[in-house]
């Protein structure tokens, strides 16, 4: 061997075997994205261009170690640095080089001791050659070392590439980087490592036998998952909260992810659909209508829950919606019929919509009682019945703005009147009340006793109570036209009276209020607090509620007559107050409009700030949802009643604050009209009739 291979040449061995080692790739970082995610499967297969088998590669390298031989054949020894200069490479340090080779110890402890077994039986059979010619000795050599040399670097290429894509897995407790990381069981029992089963203290099973490598299974779990679960179960809920807080603290992010992926269809399951229908329905009802139409857009088995009739019509009565209108809002195709009580409450938000926000149309103007004053508005149905001090009452058209006719025969102003379907009343400066058909326009009955003006009146179903200026009070049979009753007591004018069908209330210039039994003619009690005169009034069967000039607003409670609350925080007389299921609204001459409370006495809001009216309120409606208040400074507003905040001006005249007033204004649900004029010229008189209903072809939807 000494005489065949000279030393100089084995430490070259040695030396190229250290640098195709080190001549490798640095390994790749686990943790960073592998490239070989993106290889094809067939490259991972193929060894055409692997390093270390293609000729090309080895071609230059074959032909600087045929000159190697040659030398070293002459018995020139070459050193290590020497023999790395001829293949034109750098020698390198010895530290460097065991740095580098432990970073692939992984995959290369087992294969280079059988790499140095073959070595040995190559340096065997090199000692058989060196009894042949030089040339055979030469040849035998150098194969057997482009043989070891492009074997071992294929087998290298490939370990590295496997490892490539082993680290281009994430989990790093199923490929561990350190071989002290997996635990797996040989399958030969001669290569089992001693001790093993001894340190355990048990036996091997065949379980054990599986590397862990696999991948862990619902069927094959971690064996100590189960000892965990079980000390789960055990704990507490706040201590299982705790627990799963700290899970989650140390997840990694995939992991969170795959929990969000199974807990979320837990809590998305269609609980209405299985529920019963009466239980499906009794959820719903909890939703607001806009969340109702929104969920009736889901499937059609919600559909058909949302659009329940007796679902709807809850919500309509919670909405102040008391019938069907008999016209619909929208035709629908057969087979996608609405509910009619959703079909109302669409059809109402759409007119709620109109009034608030959508443009005004431009009004219908009225004109017939010239320069006079309108004194007295009704409106009822399609007709409205306007007074003035030119003796007359007009009846015109709602929908065509018409004068339909004019009702003569006072021989003075007209300054209050009623209204009920097509019959009229009205009273007269000539101390007179008549009643009218509106139909025909005729007089049917004209009713005389009061000695002065008759100043107010209130009717209820087919009688009719007047208050006059005379201080008295009459009860009148409007179908006959007979005086029922007279009702005396009151030192002064009678300004204002409220009739319920079984008690009169009255108001008068005396500053008292009085609560009368019509029937036996008797006054019941006599509300004795305010110190001027009383100007306003509202009845609702159980409290009196009186406006005085004295700023004041009293709460009286009519069986008992005692006063419960003295509303303060108006300046001024109170010129009109309106009275709805405990809400008082009144406004006021200090241009001011307040929402009461009746049953606490509390002030819940003040419609005032900087879109307030400039001047005395003259007059004012009010609903469930709006406050309509109109003035001396021609304007007509809308506020919200719920929240007090100015909405929007209906009207405002362009002689507004300089002559031009809006007197009265009387409201339904989908129109308002408007009594105007001046009081200096600068306005003609007319009445406005402004229209806020959806049209009858188009279809409704609530807004988001």
């Amino acid at each position: 061997m000494a005489e065949s291979c000279p030393s100089g040449n084995r430490n070259n061995l040695n030396a190229l075997s250290s640098i195709n080692r080190d001549s490798e790739l640095p390994k790749q970082d686990c943790t960073s994205p592998s490239p070989t995610e993106t290889v094809c499967l067939d490259s991972l297969c193929s060894t055409e261009n692997a390093p270390g088998t293609s000729q090309n590669h080895l071609a230059p390298l074959s032909e600087r170690l045929d000159a190697i031989f040659r030398n070293s054949h002459s018995e020139e020894k070459l050193d290590k640095t020497n023999f790395l200069n001829e293949l034109g490479l750098e020698e390198c340090d010895e530290e460097d080089s065991c740095d580098r080779e432990e970073n692939w110890e992984d995959c290369t402890e087992g294969d280079l001791s059988e790499d140095n077994q073959d070595l040995d039986e190559d340096d065997d059979s090199s000692e058989v050659a060196s009894n042949s010619p030089p040339d055979v000795h030469q040849i035998t050599q150098k194969n057997s070392f482009l043989k070891r040399c492009g074997s071992y670097s294929t087998d290298r290429y490939w370990r590295k590439r496997k490892l490539d894509v082993q680290n281009g897995f994430p989990c790093k407790k199923l490929l561990p980087e350190k071989k002290s990381d997996v635990i797996s069981m040989p399958t030969e029992p001669s290569a089992r490592v001693p001790g093993a089963a001894e340190s355990t203290g048990t036996t091997p099973s065949a379980s054990d036998k599986k590397s862990r490598l696999v991948i862990p299974t619902k069927d094959n779990p971690p064996p100590e998952m189960s000892d965990w679960l079980t000390q789960f179960q055990k704990w507490s809920n706040a201590e299982r909260i705790l627990a799963i807080n700290e899970l989650i603290a140390r997840c990694e992010p995939t992991q969170v992810r795959h929990m969000m992926q199974v807990i979320e269809p837990q809590f998305q399951r269609d609980f209405i659909s299985l529920l019963p229908r009466e239980l499906a329905l009794n959820v719903l009802s909890f939703l607001e209508p806009k969340d109702l139409l929104r969920a009736a857009q889901t499937c059609r088995s919600w559909r058909f829950l949302a659009d329940d009739n007796l679902l709807w019509k809850e919500k309509c009565r919670q909405a102040g919606i008391e019938e069907i209108p008999k016209r619909r809002c929208s035709p629908r195709s057969p087979g996608t019929q609405m509910s009619p009580w959703k079909a109302a409450y669409m059809r109402q938000h759409a007119i709620e919509m109109n009034w608030r926000s959508k443009p005004i149309r431009p009004p219908k103007m009225l004109k017939g009682h010239d320069d006079h004053v309108i004194t007295c508005l009704q409106f009822c149905g399609n007709r409205i019945v306007s007074g003035s001090d030119d003796n007359t009452l007009k009846v015109w058209s709602a929908i065509t703005g018409k004068c339909l006719r004019t009702l003569v025969g006072h021989t003075g102003g007209v300054w209050s009147s009623q209204m009920s379907g097509a019959t009229i009343i009205s009273g007269s400066t000539d101390r007179t009340l008549k009643v009218w058909d509106a139909e025909t326009g005729d007089c049917i009955h004209t009713l005389n006793g009061h000695t002065s003006t008759v100043r107010c009146m209130h009717l209820h179903g087919k009688k009719v109570v007047s208050g006059s200026r005379d201080a008295t009070l009459r009860v009148w049979d409007i179908e006959t036209g007979a005086c029922l009753h007279v009702l005396v007591g009151h030192l002064a004018a009678v300004r204002c009276v409220q009739y319920d069908g079984r008690l009169v209330v009255s108001g008068a210039y005396d500053y008292m209020v009085k609560v009368w039994n019509p029937e036996r003619e008797e006054c019941l009690h006599t509300l004795q607090g305010h110190t001027n005169r009383v100007y306003s009034l509202q009845f609702d069967g159980v409290y009196v509620v009186s406006g005085s000039l004295d700023t004041s607003i009293r709460v009286w409670e009519v069986e008992t007559g005692a006063c419960k609350h003295t509303l303060m925080g108006h300046q001024s007389l109170t010129s009109g107050m309106e009275l709805r299921n405990n809400i008082l609204v009144s406004g006021n001459a200090d241009s001011t409009v307040k929402v009461w409370d009746i049953v606490t006495g509390q002030c819940l809001q003040t419609l005032s700030g900087p879109y307030k009216h400039q001047s005395a309120v003259t007059c004012l409606q009010f609903n469930n949802r709006f406050v309509i208040t109109s003035s001396d400074d021609g304007t007509v507003k809308l506020w919200d009643v719920r929240t007090g905040e100015f909405i929007r001006n209906l009207v405002a005249l362009e002689s507004g604050g300089s002559g031009g007033v809006v007197w009265r204004i009387r409201a339904n649900d989908t129109k308002l009209v408007c009594a105007v004029g001046s009081r200096n010229g600068t306005e003609e008189t007319k009445l406005l009739v402004l229209d806020f209903d959806v049209d009858s072809n188009s279809s409704t939807i609530i807004s988001r």
